[in-house]
C-alpha cells in the first residue's frame, strides 16, 4: 500500500479490507481442512525397566 501511494495512486480501502478477509477466510479453511486431513500418531505404551539384579 506504501508503494502505491508512494507513486500517488490511490486504492480504495475496501479493497485492502477484503483482500485481507479473504486470507483469513482461506487461512481458516486450510486450518479445517488440515485438521481433518492428519491422523494422530499412536505410541505403544513405554516398556517398564526391571529394577535390581
Amino acid at each position: 500500500m506504501h508503494t502505491a501511494e508512494g507513486l500517488d495512486i490511490h486504492i480504495p480501502k475496501g479493497y485492502i479490507y477484503f483482500a485481507m478477509a479473504f486470507s483469513v477466510t482461506v487461512e481458516m479453511l486450510n486450518l479445517k481442512m488440515r485438521k481433518r486431513a492428519i491422523q494422530p500418531v499412536r505410541l505403544h505404551k513405554a516398556l517398564k525397566e526391571k529394577s535390581g539384579p
